[in-house]
């Protein structure tokens, strides 16, 4: 009994290791979060400079289904065209990562949230990840993987979209 609970222990520990952030990966990726907070920007000032982010073989995936970049511009420009005195917030927690030479990765826990003056916090909650190659002295993002989580800290009369955030299986 008392090894069964010594096992127990041991594997809660190390699976609390591997799913914590890790505040030492912070210097390393610094770059690569700093690249992703610029994008950031650009979804909701201008689509159009996305591009300059990305290689121009880059892959983009959202839960399980390929997005062209092209069709992501169109859908950014729409969303700031239809909300007025639009707000984006992205939050994101590296919970792992490495930067080699020429090739790094992310993978991070990321909470977007977009408000505006007549709609509600329409927020995503996901787990990403990014792999960027280096071009030149410029890190670009070759690769994004983003699948949707359940966000629980949304309430049904904070979202619309509450029940489609946390469907139950």
């Amino acid at each position: 009994m008392l090894n069964i609970v010594r096992t127990i222990t041991t594997l809660a520990v190390l699976m609390s290791l591997t799913l914590a952030p890790n505040p030492s990966l912070a210097g390393e990726t610094d770059a690569l979060t700093d690249l992703l907070k610029q994008v950031d920007k650009q979804v909701c000032q201008s689509p159009k400079k996305l591009m300059g982010y990305y290689t121009k073989d880059m892959v983009i995936i959202a839960d399980d289904k390929r997005i062209l970049p092209e069709h992501r511009i169109k859908g950014y420009e729409v969303m700031i065209a239809e909300l007025q005195e639009m707000k984006c917030i992205n939050k994101r927690t590296v919970l792992a990562g490495h930067v080699g030479k020429n090739l790094a990765y992310l993978l991070v826990d990321e909470l977007i949230s977009v408000s505006s003056r007549h709609s509600t916090d329409e927020r995503q909650h996901s787990v990403c990840t990014y792999v960027f190659t280096k071009n030149g002295s410029q890190w670009k993002i070759k690769q994004e993987h983003c699948s949707s989580l359940p966000d629980y800290s949304i309430v049904p009369g904070d979202d619309a979209l509450y029940y489609f955030h946390n469907p139950v299986y």
